[in-house]
């Protein structure tokens, strides 16, 4: 079986006008015969299983409708749908593409192969997915929504508002399009969108239906108090702060960390670009005075599934020279939740230029390049809140014109709407490293050997580069390892791997692996979203200089071989 895990490093954003005026007419019913009672019975019925979240009932459902009548498009697009989202992703896709040749007009069933081909990592084929499903119906909702979150996690903001924009337009009730559009909401009418959202049959993933109700009991527990906003004291515009070793033993370094002092207390926390805001540990949170908001569950690697903790804040959080008041933070509730005080993402710092020197032992935050369209830099704050305040809602904070906060001159009658910016690559930022980001998740296209290129994630908090399951049996042999121990916020990993001689190549670099760590990375790709084939980790991380500009989605790997006394490993290009 071919391995599909393809991925391009940039994408198109304009093949073809999305809204044209001379579109063909809309197709995706075309090849339906005149519908029947007994066949919208069956389809209702299909479609009942699916919202409920029985996805394999759903497929049987949707598998004898077209055994009837093989031409129904509703029913095909359900059963690859349903296939996919019972996690049989190479039997969706191969489903996907038999009926997409069979009925090559149907725009859902297109539509659906895009989500396929998204979920799998291929982004530039979902793209075209997406985009030919448009043009063959210009109200093929799946599509708008499809193509939004791809350009989304591209750095394309404006654009995938636009298409949701769009969306939401053609299609206000769709569960879906409720689900996306809340995000873009004011807070108030956020609580009453989720609501409404919630009592409904929406085929929602368990684990992020809990997500959803913690938000929203998050909501309402801040309805109408402080927004705890994690305010700057002074303005900072660049600073550098001293990372501290953490080690797993006299003989063995484990990762850098950072001195956090909470109101009166200081911990030490561990830099982790594959976490997302301020984890604290349940010991030095009740030490140190954070005031409970909400619960909350945390996940992460481990086999133990999502670990309790809850939402609340500090009065008080400095780190080095940065010195902020009124700050939402995430508390865990196990007592080893890291071995250390807690965790701090390096997304906290994304509204700076994050450079993680580990060679000299500092992080520097610097400004982020202009846009030619502003007229001043944008204000600096720290995010510690981490995935509490959805990733589209932090987009529209972190891309929006700052000069429509600063003008001196308001405009006369209803506030202007903040809307988000798509990426901008500066001059000198030219050779940097495109990246897909969800969320705080750095996904960079990698290839391993002579293989398609595939999404790995940054993440200096796990100790060592780490391959998939999936990925290191397409590879070749790998073998069982019983001695080695792989914990995690979730527990410790029962099965762990080796995978065989393996050469990495990312971000104009390369580098030999042999006995790679290999785990089931499934659940992190299944919350993710899409494909996470593999994990670029702390050992080899740890050689590098890191710059990152989450705003843009750019990351810039500067390896200096003289400074480790190592032969230079770069790719010449």
């Amino acid at each position: 079986m071919r391995f599909r895990l393809a991925v391009a490093l940039t994408l198109t954003v304009v093949i073809l006008p999305l809204f044209s005026q001379d579109s063909k007419k809309p197709t995706g019913q075309e090849n339906l015969t005149p519908t029947s009672t007994t066949l919208d019975a069956d389809l209702a019925a299909a479609d009942k299983s699916y919202k409920e979240s029985k996805f394999s009932d759903a497929a049987r459902q949707y598998q004898a409708i077209l055994a009837k009548n093989a031409s129904v498009i509703p029913a095909q697009a359900g059963l690859i749908r349903s296939t996919l989202r019972d996690q049989k992703l190479d039997e969706a896709l191969a489903i996907g593409l038999k009926l997409e040749a069979a009925s090559p007009d149907g725009a859902s069933v297109r539509a659906a192969v895009g989500e396929v081909r998204f979920r799998l990592g291929e982004m530039s084929e979902a793209e075209r997915e997406f985009r030919k499903a448009i043009a063959l119906d210009p109200k093929e909702v799946r599509a708008y929504l499809g193509l939004g979150e791809l350009l989304d996690v591209f750095g394309m903001h404006r654009m995938a508002y636009d298409l949701l924009d769009k969306a939401h337009t053609i299609a206000p009730e769709d569960p879906r399009v409720m689900r996306l559009w809340l995000h873009t909401l004011p807070r108030k009418e956020r609580i009453s969108l989720l609501e409404k959202y919630l009592s409904l049959p929406q085929g929602e993933d368990p684990d992020q239906l809990r997500g959803l109700e913690h938000y929203l009991e998050y909501l309402k527990a801040i309805d109408g108090t402080a927004t705890h906003p994690c305010k700057l004291v002074r303005p900072v515009a660049s600073t550098e702060t001293p990372l501290e070793m953490l080690l797993v033993d006299a003989g063995h370094l484990k990762g850098w960390g950072l001195k956090v002092k909470l109101n009166d207390r200081t911990g030490k926390f561990l830099v982790d670009t594959g976490a997302s805001g301020l984890l604290i540990g349940r010991s030095l949170a009740e030490k140190s005075g954070v005031v409970r908001i909400s619960g909350n569950e945390i996940g992460g690697i481990g086999d133990r599934g999502t670990v309790s903790g809850y939402y609340g804040y500090v009065n008080l959080l400095q780190i080095g020279e940065l010195e902020f008041h009124d700050c939402q933070v995430r508390v865990i509730e196990s007592k080893n939740a890291a071995d250390e005080d807690g965790l701090i993402g390096a997304d906290v710092f994304r509204s700076y230029l994050v450079s993680l020197n580990f060679r000299e032992s500092k992080m520097k935050l610097e400004p982020l390049p202009k846009r030619p369209d502003e007229q001043i830099a944008p204000t600096a704050s720290l995010d510690t809140q981490g995935n509490n305040e959805p990733t589209a809602e932090k987009d529209k904070i972190d891309n929006a014109d700052p000069n429509l906060e600063k003008s001196a001159e308001k405009p006369s009658g209803p506030p202007v709407r903040s809307l988000p910016k798509d990426r901008y690559i500066a001059p000198e930022m030219k050779t940097w490293t495109p990246v897909f980001r969800f969320g705080h998740e750095l996904l960079v296209s990698t290839q391993v050997n002579d293989t398609p290129r595939m999404l790995f994630l940054l993440d200096t908090g796990a100790f060592a580069n780490t391959f998939s399951k999936r990925l290191a049996e397409h590879l070749g042999k790998i073998s069982r390892d019983d001695r080695m121990t792989v914990r995690g916020l979730n527990g410790s990993v029962n099965q762990v791997y080796r995978a065989e001689n393996a050469t990495l190549e990312f971000g104009g670099l390369r580098q030999k692996n042999q006995n790679t760590v290999t785990l089931d990375l499934s659940t992190i790709s299944r919350h993710t979203g899409t494909e996470v084939s593999g994990i670029l980790g702390f050992n080899m991380l740890n050689m590098l200089d890191l710059q990152i500009d989450y705003r843009d989605n750019l990351v810039n790997f500067n390896y200096d071989p003289t400074k480790l006394g190592l032969p230079s490993d770069r790719k010449k290009k």
